[in-house]
């Protein structure tokens, strides 16, 4: 019986200086990567909550490394926030009749500029790896939506503030890449 207690308790000792002797680069349920990274990329974005909202409602955002975070920010958050611009646009031309307003058009026409020209544009720079091809072009964005209030006022605002904020994060994402 007193073997089988020291047997018991020496393995114990084994398996405790085991555990305490793994590299702590091993340790993933102690201290996530995917955590860090999005955590980290987020942190160097205009609007940090917003990113981290973004990223952590992606599933796989969890086992991207940051080429795979700023793809999903593009292809998904910036073109989901304009496709929602857009369907907003849709309502305000119906409710305008035969006479929409100049601005109104000129937002129309912003926003599939940003849908037809711009985001196909970044996700062709995204492809070959050209991180700030892709940031030029989000910031491009940003300065549409932000045009579009201004000539426009009061009808898109929410609309315009969220495609700002969703191209600004994206673009400061590239830049970060670009920065590596």
């Amino acid at each position: 019986m007193k073997t089988i207690n020291t047997i018991t308790l020496i393995l114990s000792l084994q398996t405790l200086v085991f555990i305490i002797s793994i590299p702590s680069s091993h340790a993933r349920t102690f201290h996530p990567k995917e955590e860090t990274l999005i955590t980290f990329t987020c942190s160097h974005t205009p609007y940090p909550n917003l990113c981290l909202r973004s990223l952590k409602s992606y599933l796989w955002s969890g086992r991207s490394d940051m080429w795979g975070l700023a793809g999903i920010m593009l292809n998904h958050v910036m073109a989901e926030t304009a496709d929602k611009a857009l369907d907003k646009t849709d309502q305000l031309l119906e409710a305008a009749g035969a006479r929409p307003s100049q601005g109104l058009i000129s937002c129309v026409s912003k926003y599939f500029t940003i849908l037809d020209n711009d985001i196909p544009k970044a996700k062709a720079a995204f492809e070959i790896e050209d991180p700030k091809g892709a940031e030029d072009v989000a910031n491009a964005a940003v300065i549409d939506a932000s045009t579009c209030e201004t000539g426009y006022p009061g009808h898109l605002t929410q609309e315009n503030i969220n495609m700002r904020y969703a191209a600004a994060n994206t673009a400061a994402i590239f830049k970060l890449l670009r920065s590596r």
